[in-house]
């Protein structure tokens, strides 16, 4: 499974490795306490970075609507 995770720098894609962690809803948080856990859960496969401020903010109004 794949997981696409939108920050202020641009957009991450990551894998996850161990989707039975995700059956834990409430305690999920958990598994991302530390890199180390995060790295045990997911691994990042890419990212894209926004070319500049203004494409950002036109991806977050375009998330608005």
């Amino acid at each position: 499974m794949l997981v696409l995770f939108e920050t202020a720098a641009g957009y991450a894609i990551f894998k996850v490795l161990d989707e039975s962690k995700l059956q834990e809803v409430d305690s999920l948080w958990k598994e991302f306490e530390t890199p180390e856990k995060a790295n045990k859960v997911v691994k990042l496969k890419h990212f894209e970075k926004f070319q500049d401020t203004t494409e950002a903010l036109l991806v977050f109004k375009g998330c608005q609507s």
